[in-house]
């Protein structure tokens, strides 16, 4: 059973949803990420949320160990258990208590399919929290000046490591810029249809313009002022298209940082 049979996304994703439908502590599963999305590939993983019934008690990795050919377990930095299985594929698995349940309806509304995510549910309960969610929508617009500030933020704590000699922590925050700047320039072309993780699938959802503006923004070590420049200059650039408040001075300053020391 653990061999060949789980190769596939599809048959590792039939596999867990029945495990965990035969589990009595479980209560309420949903699955998320591409697989409840349609979107799932050979590369993708397979990710859960299971709610446990009160009194109850089981641990994600044991879990996972007990029903897959696991090599590896580890909790990532955003608190997820995640095992590691034969081939480099990845599962993703929370468990925690049923009290927790309505934290469902505050999840990022985005790429919603109750009828794919819900594998388990006793009474009713995780379906109409998943209802909920469905009903609300991404507010790109709403997030556009809040990612500006955050962009903007990186940007000078960038500027200043770099300035100071620390090459390789400027290399470090420009992934957060990358992000950022990313998402604003979805918002600008119409693209939002992955808001939340902007990268995702970007070469199929946005315009080979922006692909190559993006390519701009990573370097090595010794690329670093040509890639804070174009940061600077994109950052700018969208936040004057989409309207989105930046100090003139503030701006005036960034410019001048990024032709101070320039490549």
């Amino acid at each position: 059973m653990r061999g060949h049979l789980l190769d596939t996304t599809a048959a590792l994703d039939a596999h867990l949803r029945a495990e965990l439908l035969a589990d009595d502590r479980v209560t309420h599963a949903v699955a998320y990420g591409s697989v409840p999305q349609g979107t799932a590939d050979a590369w993708s993983d397979v990710e859960y949320w299971a709610f446990l019934a009160p009194g109850t008690d089981a641990e994600a990795a044991t879990w996972l160990r007990d029903r897959l050919p696991v090599l590896h377990t580890l909790v990532n930095e955003f608190g997820t258990t995640v095992a590691l299985l034969p081939g480099l594929r990845r599962v993703e698995l929370h468990l925690v208590p049923q009290h927790r349940l309505p934290e469902v309806e505050n999840w990022t509304p985005e790429h919603v399919n109750p009828a794919r995510m819900l594998v388990k549910d006793t009474d009713g309960q995780l379906a109409a929290h998943l209802a909920a969610l469905s009903a609300r929508t991404p507010d790109p617009p709403g997030e556009a000046q809040m990612t500006l500030d955050r962009t903007l933020n990186w940007l000078i704590l960038g500027l200043n490591v770099l300035a100071r000699g620390e090459r390789l922590r400027a290399l470090e925050v420009l992934w957060w810029i990358q992000g950022g700047v990313l998402r604003l320039a979805r918002l600008r072309s119409g693209h939002t249809q992955h808001w939340g993780n902007a990268t995702r699938r970007a070469e199929w959802e946005v315009d080979t313009v922006t692909v190559g503006r993006s390519a701009q923004l990573t370097c090595d070590l010794d690329g670093l002022e040509p890639a804070y420049m174009a940061a600077v200059q994109w950052t700018l650039e969208l936040a004057e298209a989409l309207n989105l408040s930046v100090p003139p001075e503030l701006a005036t300053d960034l410019r001048q940082a990024v032709h101070t020391h320039p490549a």
